[in-house]
């Protein structure tokens, strides 16, 4: 518990304060887990706890409490709960995890400087919407109409509703009678037109490119207001780099085309495979017929049709 204690004492967002007593909790019910038949899952919701925040497709924080909860209290997890366990995945590979919560520590503050490669564009454009007087007579206004404290964070910031993957607008909806919602109303025109993330106390925060890993992939932002010079503007190495990290293997026409075809080879060993068990053959005989379905040469060493039963995500033919 120790070294998990102190994994997430090393990653962004606060997590230690978040997941830490959660952590306990489940060393703390360490026999009634061991004793369930959903062991194995449940430490695979406790692995996800321990991984960074931007790798998780769903919220492991609430699932876990909801879970403690139910075990805490004796109660069976239910058929719905175990069918949700038995779906989830277990959490990306180590080195995938390094990479990510490396980066995670690099921009937790908001900064991505370490992606450009031309850093005064941006500084240049920062220094005239300092000077804008409009946008802080704006800002005033805002702040006379609304108690803007209680929508800062703990750093002070307060961020527009953000934009969301594919242009999905969910909780956008126009609510006038709410004074939260017409807040948001007032604050995200005022940040589209000056093209800000947010305020930091009264200094404005310009939309800078952004690049962030998510559960799903790579997530790349390029403001509207940046006249982008692809190979001048990026580092496409870092960026790359951290992209692969997912386990991302390198592609294209001729690559794509050679595993298709390894693919329908594995597809057919295995179709041979299982119909010399219905005929009864089992060792020497067992391979020496798939290879002469196969037409392979005799002489070859047999390690090819491991490697074809191995393959993954291929069924064998009808």
């Amino acid at each position: 518990m120790e070294a998990d204690m102190a994994r997430l004492e090393r990653l962004a967002f606060r997590r230690l304060e978040r997941c830490g007593g959660m952590v306990k909790r489940f060393w703390e019910l360490e026999g009634r887990i061991n004793a369930s038949s959903e062991a194995r899952e449940l430490w695979r919701v406790y692995d996800w706890l321990l991984t960074p925040l931007s790798l998780w497709p769903i919220d492991f924080g609430g699932l876990a409490e909801h879970l403690l909860g139910k075990i805490e209290q004796g109660n069976e997890l239910g058929e719905e709960l175990v069918l949700l366990l038995r779906m989830l995945d277990s959490p990306p590979p180590f080195e995938t995890q390094t990479a990510v919560a490396e980066f995670e520590l690099y921009v937790q503050s908001g900064r991505y400087e370490r992606l450009l490669r031309q850093p005064e564009k941006f500084a240049e454009q920062e220094k005239a919407l300092l000077e804008d007087q409009e946008l802080g007579r704006a800002w005033e206004e805002i702040k006379r109409r609304f108690a803007t404290e209680q929508y800062r964070n703990s750093r002070g910031v307060i961020r527009r509703r953000m934009a969301q993957e594919r242009n999905f607008r969910d909780g956008w909806e126009f609510d006038w009678a709410d004074d939260r919602r017409r807040f948001e109303l007032f604050f995200d025109a005022m940040c589209y037109r000056w093209k800000l993330y947010g305020m930091e106390g009264d200094r404005p925060l310009l939309l800078k490119v952004s690049v962030n890993p998510t559960a799903h992939g790579t997530m790349i932002v390029i403001p509207r207001h940046w006249s982008l010079d692809p190979h001048r503007d990026l580092d496409w190495k870092f960026i790359g780099k951290l992209h692969r990290s997912r386990g991302t293997r390198k592609q294209g026409p001729k690559l794509s085309a050679a595993r298709m075809e390894r693919m329908e080879e594995a597809r057919l060993a295995k179709g041979f495979w299982e119909e010399a068990k219905r005929k009864g053959l089992s060792g020497e005989a067992r391979y020496n017929y798939v290879r002469e379905q196969m037409g392979r040469d005799a002489r070859m060493d047999p390690k090819w049709l491991r490697r074809l039963l191995g393959q993954k995500g291929v069924a064998g033919r009808k």
